[in-house]
């Protein structure tokens, strides 16, 4: 299973700070955590997701493939000033 790590307002809403999934890919994985959280879902639609330290845009994006030894942090848009 993937190691999953959730930050700042996606955290809050979700209730927890890290979870571990089985999933094929990103896509499945934010469709999963969807559905655990619902709370979370409006973060999740426009978090960031880096697998293993790599943003999965420079990947496949959601085609991105997880394996049980992968690492996937989720990072909500933050803003401020």
């Amino acid at each position: 299973m993937a190691k999953v790590k959730l930050f700042a307002s996606l955290r809050r809403e979700a209730g927890v700070g890290e979870v571990e999934i089985d999933v094929d890919n990103v896509k499945d994985l934010m469709k999963k955590l969807s559905s655990l959280y619902p709370d979370a879902e409006k973060y999740l639609k426009i978090s960031s997701v880096v697998v293993n330290g790599r943003n999965v845009i420079n990947m496949k994006g959601g085609r991105t493939r997880l394996s049980p030894s992968d690492v996937v942090s989720i990072f909500p848009p933050m803003g401020g000033g």
